[in-house]
């Protein structure tokens, strides 16, 4: 849905919702009241350009996170060899294992539901 169809207001009401924490705090950052933003919330064209808004900065977040990736794991794997007593190592050793179990478990449940979505479609 394009933000062409949103009025100024919604926009204005997008924007604080993007940014603040709570409904009353985005509802007092665009100049209209709570009830106002939930009624918003409920039109079609509002809440699919919020979610679409929304995807847009996981997925900016999530690049920044996979950009940090390759030092992540030099800083893990230098602290498990190099590091300062053997709790640091111990630490970065275990955090290394659960990152690592955590891929494999997201990975599997990945490859499951490709195959539970390919066998839903048949």
């Amino acid at each position: 849905m394009s933000e062409n169809v949103l009025t100024s207001k919604q926009k204005k009401g997008l924007a604080a919702l993007l940014t603040r924490p709570t409904i009353t705090a985005a509802a007092a950052q665009a100049g209209v009241t709570e009830k106002t933003l939930y009624r918003w919330l409920g039109q079609p064209a509002f809440s699919a350009e919020l979610k679409a808004k929304q995807v847009g900065i996981i997925d900016a977040a999530a690049g920044g996170l996979v950009a940090g990736l390759t030092q992540a794991l030099d800083t893990l794997a230098e602290l498990m060899t190099d590091g300062h007593g053997e709790n640091v190592r111990r630490s970065a050793a275990s955090e290394w294992l659960d990152q690592c179990l955590m891929i494999r478990e997201n990975t599997d449940l990945e490859r499951r539901l490709t195959e539970l979505e390919r066998q839903v479609k048949r």
